[in-house]
């Protein structure tokens, strides 16, 4: 079970006499101030951290545990650098979701057990990365990128992660160059985007048949189809990103 405490609350010499290994913690509200409340943090027998609201620019003052295995930090719009987190060499598990722009997160190649990234902006803000070069190369089974402000990024790190085996590329800005370089290295993504999942959110049907939408994000292309209704722009649509996918396999 996940305990939960608002930073300016929390005892660190407290828990450390009664949390068992293994344990799961939750930490709100992480003013400056309270930072130095964090002290003794790296004590702790974690498996799982989360960290909301953290007013830190990047994880230095952070002292997080070598056991943790998995770390989420979320609506933290201070944090730009992931630098720090290399302390937690034992981490397999990463979430950051609806922090400030990401500038640096080189850290991240230096947590050799890494096997899951997430990257997640949140409505109504994009979640802006400054560059994709620290994905080059790492060893992760699983990655994605959800509500990302794409629309210049290069995606060709993403090309060449050797352990990878799922990946989540959502949104609507990504350039369809971009996302047809990924599709021709990993052939099970393209057929991941060519089956056309459901629109996840209820309450968007065809507006002539009522039956659920699919979802294809292409820049400059409506992201959501009918293929019922609008087979035939459908059709075009994957033909042409289909060519473009063969034209980077041929390169």
């Amino acid at each position: 079970m996940e305990r939960t405490f608002e930073a300016a609350r929390l005892d660190i010499s407290d828990l450390a006499a009664r949390m068992p290994v293994g344990s799961s913690l939750a930490i709100e509200t992480i003013r400056k101030a309270d930072m130095k409340r964090l002290n003794g943090l790296d004590g702790l027998p974690l498996a799982t951290l989360s960290l909301r609201w953290l007013s830190a620019p990047d994880l230095e003052a952070v002292p997080l545990p070598a056991t943790l295995t998995e770390l989420r930090i979320w609506h933290s719009s201070k944090l730009k650098s992931l630098k720090g987190i290399e302390t937690a060499s034992d981490l397999e598990t990463l979430e950051v979701r609806e922090i400030g722009l990401l500038e640096d997160a080189a850290a991240l190649k230096l947590l050799p057990k890494l096997r899951s990234l997430s990257i997640i902006g949140g409505p109504p803000s994009l979640q802006k990365i400054a560059s994709l070069d620290f994905l080059d190369g790492l060893p992760i089974a699983e990655l994605t990128l959800t509500a990302i402000d794409g629309a210049k990024l290069d995606l060709t790190p993403v090309t060449r992660l050797p352990n990878l085996e799922r990946l989540y590329l959502h949104g609507p800005n990504f350039q369809p160059a971009e996302l047809a370089k990924v599709a021709a290295a990993y052939p099970w993504f393209f057929d991941q985007l060519m089956d056309l999942p459901d629109y996840s959110i209820d309450g968007m049907p065809c507006k002539k048949c009522r039956k659920r939408r699919k979802e294809l994000f292409l820049k400059g292309k409506k992201g959501l189809w009918c293929p019922q209704c609008e087979s035939k722009g459908l059709t075009k649509v994957l033909a042409d990103f289909s060519e473009l996918v063969a034209s980077f396999r041929s390169v």
